[in-house]
């Protein structure tokens, strides 16, 4: 893949609500995020959100970070939580010095959370992350549990995005 596919990216620096689906498509409900992605990226969305199929990607898609006012990430998550259950967490919630509990598809994801805090302006940080059932079997199908919640977690990401302004409050 040599570029990562997006929409509604308006030109660029625009301030704006930036949607990043990541994972691995090749490893069941690793690839939560990418699914996700896919699915809005066929929705029609406001015009300041711009929605990236972040694939297996980590710090390198920090460039699509830049001048957002709030970053929306969906990703596969390890917890102490039933399969399927979808967890929205802050970017105050993960621990820099841990691996996050997320994206084991790539280690980079870690400097690119580490990275935004120092962008100009900060951008809000949303995760929300989903329990996975399978994630150690080829096969680019979600687990049915996971595939059930696709609806909900993309329903909620629309909801969010269109309850937030493109520019912060003064």
């Amino acid at each position: 893949m040599s570029a990562l596919p997006h929409i509604n990216a308006g030109s660029e620096n625009t301030r704006g609500i930036l949607v990043l689906g990541l994972g691995n498509l090749l490893l069941t409900d690793e690839g939560v995020g990418v699914h996700a992605a896919q699915r809005l990226q066929q929705m029609q969305l406001p015009a300041n959100v711009e929605v990236v199929d972040g694939g297996t990607g980590g710090f390198e898609l920090i460039e699509h970070c830049r001048g957002k006012s709030k970053i929306i990430i969906i990703d596969c998550l390890s917890a102490d939580a039933a399969p399927g259950s979808v967890i929205r967490l802050s970017l105050d919630e993960i621990d820099p010095q841990r691996p996050p509990p997320f994206s084991a598809h790539q280690g980079g994801i870690r400097e690119l959370l580490a990275f935004i805090p120092s962008l100009t302006p900060i951008p809000e940080v949303t995760i929300y992350g989903v329990v996975p059932v399978v994630v150690d079997q080829l096969s680019m199908e979600l687990s049915p549990t996971v595939e059930a919640q696709l609806p909900k977690i993309v329903s909620t990401v629309i909801d969010e995005s269109r309850s937030k302004t493109a520019e912060p409050s003064a």
